[in-house]
């Protein structure tokens, strides 16, 4: 009897590691249009306002976790709406540490996560995460992009919000 005891809780606890990430999914999104000044830390424009009320919007039925950003105003402004809307804390990433990033997202318990970031390290970002990348290149005025990665299946999904990105 101990033996099968053993054996089922060896076989629960495999089938308990296997599935850790199983039903994660991380969206990425590019933060909204910002301003030309200051140059080294923008606000958002009035477009960007309207985008990153636009982002809310888009979530309004999806309960996200938690929102990560980088420590700049045109992140932080991009995440505002959504944060007030489901009561969330803002928690602040370093954009360029791809593979340290992507190992705290995966071995985070939150299922549902929302990470604001750059036309630059988006598209690494996901790579560093394990996935394909989606599109080749982030243009400079492509803001419309929800990147949905479902751990399940190793998914990329491609989303549009808010105004559409025009060539």
């Amino acid at each position: 009897m101990r033996i099968l005891a053993a054996i089922i809780i060896m076989a629960f606890m495999a089938v308990s590691c296997s599935n850790e990430n199983e039903n994660k999914v991380v969206y990425i999104v590019r933060h909204a249009e910002k301003d030309v000044v200051p140059k080294n830390d923008p606000p958002l424009t009035t477009d960007g306002v309207i985008r990153s009320v636009d982002l809310a919007s888009w979530f309004k039925d999806i309960d996200i976790d938690t929102v990560f950003t980088t420590d700049f105003v045109r992140m932080r402004e991009t995440a505002k709406p959504l944060i007030e809307q489901q009561n969330l804390e803002l928690s602040v990433y370093d954009a360029k540490d791809y593979e340290g990033f992507a190992k705290q997202l995966k071995k985070m318990k939150a299922d549902t996560i929302l990470v604001v970031g750059h036309s630059n390290t988006i598209l690494e970002q996901i790579e560093a995460l394990g996935f394909d990348r989606p599109q080749e290149e982030i243009k400079e005025n492509e803001y419309d992009n929800i990147f949905e990665l479902r751990f399940e299946g190793k998914k990329v999904l491609t989303h549009s919000y808010g105004t559409k990105f025009n060539e």
